[in-house]
């Protein structure tokens, strides 16, 4: 599965009673081996996808087992079932979720095993790029490799607000028009899923504040983020880039563009 942060929102449908096509399927829009077992009477398939780029939304209903072995993704990926379980296993914990429940099923760089029978699920694919644009703080402190600490949320509260804002997401992509296909609109929604899921399970992206970023808001900081915000207003940023701006303009002529407040 490989991400595009320019890509336009894509909706693509598929069903099939055929399991080497479901196989096929979910090999394309996961990018992990699948094993089927047998196919029962009925429709075995159906996958709708929402795709923008940097985070995909998909609607699954599947009738058959399933059994995946999964290499490492490199990215999130999470589960809400509203039909049938999911078991998953990785880094040697097994879970077990259930319908209301949401899940993430792996480390983003490590393998793992899912199983499921008759399920109604929404899963929601993440890019990792989304989680820098939202924990880092300091643009010249990498951020250690993303881990989650549970793989079940911290509390019922936080399952019901992550939901929330899948739905919020997918209405304002399915709306259509200039607005759903905007980069800023669908920056905005990648960064807001990936702080909902943050808030939703612990991990050890979330850093506490330091004393610097609490004692950076003066007025020449706000004259360069506002010079840069206006510079690129067209643009999809995120709240580190005006200072990874500012760092790589001083590198280049020794000094910051002046600009005058407005009031």
């Amino acid at each position: 599965m490989a991400f595009s942060n320019r890509s336009p929102p894509v909706l693509t449908r598929f069903s099939t009673s055929d399991p080497a096509e479901a196989a096929h399927v979910f090999e394309t829009a996961y990018g992990r081996s699948v094993r089927l077992a047998a196919v029962p009477t009925g429709l075995p398939l159906r996958h709708d996808r929402w795709s923008t780029g940097a985070f995909c939304i998909d609607d699954i209903s599947i009738s058959l087992d399933l059994r995946v072995q999964a290499e490492p993704l490199g990215y999130v990926l999470l589960a809400a079932p509203r039909r049938g379980r999911f078991g998953h296993r990785c880094d040697g914990v097994d879970e077990l979720i259930g319908p209301g429940e949401v899940g993430v099923l792996y480390q983003p760089d490590l393998p793992g095993s899912s199983w499921s029978s008759d399920l109604d699920v929404t899963s929601v694919l993440l890019d990792l790029s989304l989680f820098d644009q939202v924990a880092r703080v300091d643009p010249d402190r990498p951020l250690t490799p993303l881990r989650f600490a549970s793989f079940r949320s911290v509390c019922a509260d936080a399952q019901w607000r992550w939901r929330q804002t899948v739905r919020y997401a997918e209405s304002v992509i399915a709306a259509g028009g200039a607005p759903g296909a905007s980069p800023l609109v669908l920056g905005g929604l990648g960064r807001l899923l990936a702080a909902a899921t943050l808030a939703a399970f612990p991990s050890n992206a979330v850093v506490a504040d330091r004393p610097c970023d609490r004692a950076d808001a003066h007025a020449g900081t706000l004259r360069r983020a506002i010079a840069f915000i206006e510079s690129a207003a067209g643009t999809d940023i995120g709240l580190v880039d005006p200072r990874r701006f500012a760092a790589r303009y001083l590198a280049t002529y020794g000094e910051l563009p002046g600009r005058t407040l407005r009031r």
